[in-house]
């Protein structure tokens, strides 16, 4: 009896689920082809999926940023859904339908909440290191200093003690997430 549940165990826990879900991020020099191929899908799948991604994009252009999610059916080696992120708000999204074996495909769109920021704080040692104090993003924090540079000189005219007010715009997603 203790074998039996030992095996049973073994058996249960080295099983392999029926869809595997992949989440893959573009490099630089990767082809769409190759992606897909290192992950066992058949060409034929390959190129029903880049027919239906043309339409929208230029699959010869693969940005470093963008990201692929696909889930495969291990039983067969078919993709049953296929996600192609366009940019931080659209994505594709494709859907096997089992009948016709062919894709359907959707455009997602992420809405967007402006949200106004309001940050203050005495300056120290530098503007830079009191703004990043304050949890402002870089490139906020550079184009404050773009903005102002022709009017105040960050070298020569700040002084210790000193404080600045800043106010900026960030776009969060549903999930509380700044894009």
């Amino acid at each position: 009896n203790v074998y039996l549940k030992k095996t049973i165990n073994h058996i249960f826990n080295n099983l392999e689920p029926r869809f595997k879900k992949i989440s893959h991020k573009i490099k630089d020099g990767e082809t769409f082809d190759r992606i897909l191929e290192s992950y066992s899908v058949n060409q034929s799948e390959i190129s029903e999926i880049k027919k239906k991604l043309s339409k929208k994009i230029n699959l010869n252009r693969l940005n470093t940023s963008q990201k692929i999610q696909l889930t495969i059916d291990q039983s067969n080696n078919l993709v049953q859904q296929f996600i192609f992120q366009i940019s931080t708000t659209e994505k594709i999204y494709l859907t096997k339908n089992l009948e016709t074996d062919e894709f359907r495909q959707r455009i997602l769109l992420t809405k967007l909440k402006k949200d106004i920021i309001y940050k203050e704080n005495i300056i120290l040692n530098s503007l830079y290191k009191s703004a990043v104090n304050k949890k402002i993003p870089v490139n906020t924090i550079i184009e404050f200093a773009r903005i102002y540079g022709f009017e105040v000189d960050f070298q020569r005219d700040i002084r210790k003690r000193d404080s600045f007010q800043l106010m900026y715009e960030v776009f969060v997603d549903d999930n509380g997430k700044v894009i």
